[in-house]
């Protein structure tokens, strides 16, 4: 006979050890898959708090623009990169939106922190922080308002209050972005080296228009425009007359006020030379300079005021007038309630690169000068020289850049203007087009200057000291966005 053996135990055994494994298996599938999806899910909502930050970002942007003019202030916070920590942020509160907004069915949420500088003109910088469910996204984006300057050349209209149509002619560089509202005039061949736009249907070619450049009886637009005109373009305003307000407020906070007809010559070691008094508003003299040399005001600004502005002088002079000329060594703005009178060169002492000339100048050049008027702006043809240079940017902002006497030859050119010759660099900026010389029947320049005018580049983000940020026709502010990055751990990159 035959023993058998029993295995049954054994083989309950092994089961219970296979099924062990299989549901730890299963056990650790199903919190892999889990893991898995939390892991989308965070993911996922990652994306929709960045989207939900972004939009925040959005709506502070527009706000900005289309409060125009108007400055916001800095939020109140413990650290603006994170909007969490502000007790007065600026989106939400209580005169504005919650600050939500729906990604799919669901809200998310944004909080914003500003922060306001009007240094060296006005600029923000805002932090979005989104929240989608208990994911928080953080983006800062930065802004900076672009000025009027950023055009090589801009006018309201063509047509002069007191000349009439004034004409581009032949010999005429323009180089840089150009605006006017009006409808521009053409004399012969004029170039504008660079983007163009009118707010006219057409210019008016004064000879009608063929393809021969070289023609004495047609104008070539393809010449004249190499790189396209826009025509029937969209209004770009001017800054308003208060803006002189802005300018003399400016020279008021670490600047130099003047009143009356004033004279401020830069040297090239950065100081200045004035001649013109400072007077209280009880009409007294508090200071003198005559031909004194002093250092540039800290803000940089100075406004020349006129007599009449202070009611105790009792006075109706409308003699805000600054004469200027020299080397400029730094960035100042000089601003004057009527006229600004350019006397002589005036200069960078560190050259910035000019268009069109391929070697030589300083691309971290710091000097800018702005020219600014209620008026206008003018050179004074007896004091200036034939080769004029004029660099920095010239502003009338209800008259013109012109010169006083156009019809005179400048010392020493005689028998003809071809060799006087006006290089302006940088932004010319002017309410109506002004005269600067006389052309004969057959567009030659007579008497007067030829204008060469190419844009100082830097002016496509920056701004001499104290310009207001431009203003499109529909009243909104127009800003630059400088750069858009993550923030970590309240630290924005």
């Amino acid at each position: 006979m035959m023993k058998i053996n029993n295995n049954r135990g054994f083989a309950l055994t092994l089961g219970l050890i296979f099924l062990f494994l299989v549901v730890s298996f299963m056990a650790v599938y199903i919190l892999a898959v889990a893991n898995g999806i939390s892991e989308s899910n965070r993911i996922a909502n990652e994306k929709r708090a960045y989207y939900v930050a972004d939009a925040g970002l959005a709506d502070a942007y527009q706000r900005i623009v289309n409060a125009g003019t108007t400055n916001f202030s800095t939020s109140t916070c413990s650290n603006s990169n994170e909007p969490s920590t502000c007790t007065i942020p600026f989106i939400p509160s209580s005169t504005t939106d919650n600050g939500f907004y729906a990604v799919n069915t669901v809200n998310g949420s944004y909080k914003i922190s500003l922060v306001y500088s009007g240094s060296p003109r006005t600029n923000y910088v805002i932090t979005s922080q989104g929240t989608y469910g208990n994911v928080s996204e953080t983006l800062q984006l930065k802004l900076i308002g672009a000025a009027i300057s950023r055009y090589a050349y801009w006018s309201q209209t063509e047509i002069s209050p007191e000349y009439g149509q004034l004409w581009w002619i032949s010999g005429q560089l323009t180089t840089g972005p150009v605006q006017t509202n009006g409808t521009f005039n053409i004399f012969g061949n004029p170039v504008f080296d660079g983007a163009v736009s009118e707010a006219g249907s057409s210019p008016n070619y004064y000879y009608g228009t063929g393809t021969n450049p070289a023609s004495t009886t047609t104008s070539d637009p393809g010449y004249i425009f190499p790189d396209g005109l826009t025509n029937k373009a969209p209004a770009i305003t001017l800054p308003a007359s208060t803006t002189l307000a802005d300018f003399s407020t400016a020279a008021s906070n670490g600047g130099l006020t003047l009143t009356g007809a004033s004279t401020i010559i830069f040297n090239s070691n950065g100081t200045l030379t004035v001649t013109g008094n400072v007077i209280n508003s009880s009409c007294s003299k508090t200071t003198v300079y005559n031909k004194t040399t002093i250092n540039a005001p800290s803000s940089g600004v100075i406004y020349v005021q006129s007599t009449k502005t202070i009611s105790a002088c009792k006075s109706t002079a409308a003699d805000g007038n600054a004469t200027i000329q020299g080397t400029v060594n730094g960035q100042l703005t000089v601003a004057a309630d009527q006229n600004v009178y350019i006397s002589g060169n005036v200069i960078y002492q560190d050259e910035p690169p000019r268009p069109g000339i391929a070697t030589g100048g300083d691309p971290n050049s710091p000097d800018m000068i702005g020219m600014v008027a209620g008026e206008n702006v003018t050179v004074e043809e007896a004091a200036a020289p034939a080769k004029l240079e004029i660099d920095g940017v010239l502003m009338a902002i209800q008259g013109s850049f012109d010169v006083d006497n156009p019809q005179i030859n400048p010392d020493p050119i005689t028998g003809g203007g071809d060799g006087a010759v006006m290089s302006q660099f940088g932004s010319m900026i002017n309410y109506a087009s002004g005269c600067t010389g006389y052309v004969n029947g057959a567009g030659d320049l007579t008497s007067g200057w030829n204008q060469v005018q190419s844009y100082d580049t830097r002016l496509a983000s920056l701004a001499p000291p104290g310009f207001p940020v431009l203003v499109n026709s529909l009243g909104q502010g127009v800003y630059v966005k400088q750069n858009i990055s993550e923030c970590f751990n309240g630290t924005c990159g």
